[in-house]
């Protein structure tokens, strides 16, 4: 039809003809190629070969039995040299004399009567022990302290939350920042035990995380409510122990107080993730810490002298629903020697 038209009408343009060639049959066949199958089966059949036979000599023990005709030769035994004996610095009964000179303490001394003591100065060595035992401040026995309101020291405390397998404990100082001490010994004692343990201060003036931290610059609690910070930059080590503490931290407290219906949260994170959580709240009462309560938790009443104040609030925590407070003093506790690589709080 395009050619017809094309030859009655110049608008068309001619037919474009092209010239369709026959198709023809390959010589090769394009698939299978046998060479390349044939290598890649016997690369697969080599590596098969070499699992199953590094597989069967794991399995089999030969490995663990010694070779048939193998010979154990004799090995040749190294000579030690002799232990060195450290010369000893014997004292001299000379009255001008410090000490002896090196060959009288080798030759009148040996190891044997440096272990025992000698009958001739029994009586000198005795006033010796005598002023020693009494010029050391350690092994003096302290003397026990009574108790007037049934308050418990540091020690049995930190057995009380080991024993009962608490989870969370709650102190409350309602004589201030003095009475937090006890909250401080008690997580120590408790990581010296061998549990995780974390203490959160709850201060307004960060006075259990200061002596821990010797520092107040570090972010702690407030930065984590006001969404300033993450769980990893509050959680700091102690200085003195191998427990973690978050501080009161660095951010606006009126700002981070508005996001405090989020504690019940972070506690719950904190539990799962320590053993044993250790909350300073000061001078609270019961409403204020109701948002720290869960289970497993034990209330403890810091005090430091058995007052009128400690009274009045072990009574109105015993009314709004804590029967089992217990009262708890730093008073008296010696703290043990420190970790090594750690310095010694005292």
């Amino acid at each position: 039809y395009n050619a017809v038209a094309s030859r009655r009408d110049r608008r068309y343009s001619p037919v474009a003809a092209s010239l369709i060639a026959s198709a023809q049959v390959p010589s090769q066949p394009y698939f299978p190629k046998i060479g390349p199958i044939t290598g890649a089966a016997a690369a697969a059949s080599l590596l098969l070969m070499a699992i199953g036979t590094l597989l069967a000599e794991l399995f089999s023990g030969r490995a663990m039995r010694p070779a048939a005709g193998a010979r154990f030769t004799d090995i040749e035994q190294v000579a030690m040299p002799a232990a060195r004996v450290e010369p000893m610095v014997a004292e001299a009964h000379d009255e001008g004399q410090a000490f002896a000179p090196y060959e009288e303490a080798a030759t009148e001394h040996s190891i044997a009567e440096a272990e025992l003591p000698r009958p001739a100065e029994s009586e000198p060595s005795e006033d010796r022990a005598t002023v020693m035992e009494a010029s050391e401040p350690g092994k003096a026995t302290p003397e026990p302290r009574q108790s007037r309101l049934g308050e418990i020291d540091v020690e049995k405390a930190a057995e009380k939350l080991i024993a009962s397998g608490a989870a969370r404990a709650i102190f409350v100082s309602p004589e201030g920042d003095e009475a937090a001490a006890s909250a401080v010994l008690v997580a120590r004692e408790v990581s010296d035990a061998g549990l995780r343990v974390l203490l959160l201060d709850l201060t307004a003036s960060g006075a259990a995380s200061r002596p821990m931290l010797d520092s107040s610059l570090f972010p702690g609690i407030t930065n984590l409510l006001a969404s300033e910070a993450q769980f990893s930059d509050v959680i700091h080590p102690d200085l003195y122990s191998d427990a973690h503490v978050i501080p009161v931290g660095t951010a606006d407290p009126v700002r981070a107080m508005r996001a405090a219906d989020r504690l019940p949260i972070i506690m719950q994170s904190l539990t799962t993730a320590y053993d044993l959580v250790v909350v300073e709240c000061g001078p609270a009462d019961a409403q204020g810490i109701s948002r720290l309560v869960g289970d497993g938790t034990e209330v403890f009443l810091s005090m430091l002298e058995a007052d009128d104040q400690v009274t009045q609030a072990a009574v109105k925590l015993i009314e709004n629903g804590y029967p089992d407070v217990t009262l708890v003093t730093p008073v008296g506790h010696e703290p043990g020697d420190p970790l090594p690589g750690r310095r010694s709080a005292a």
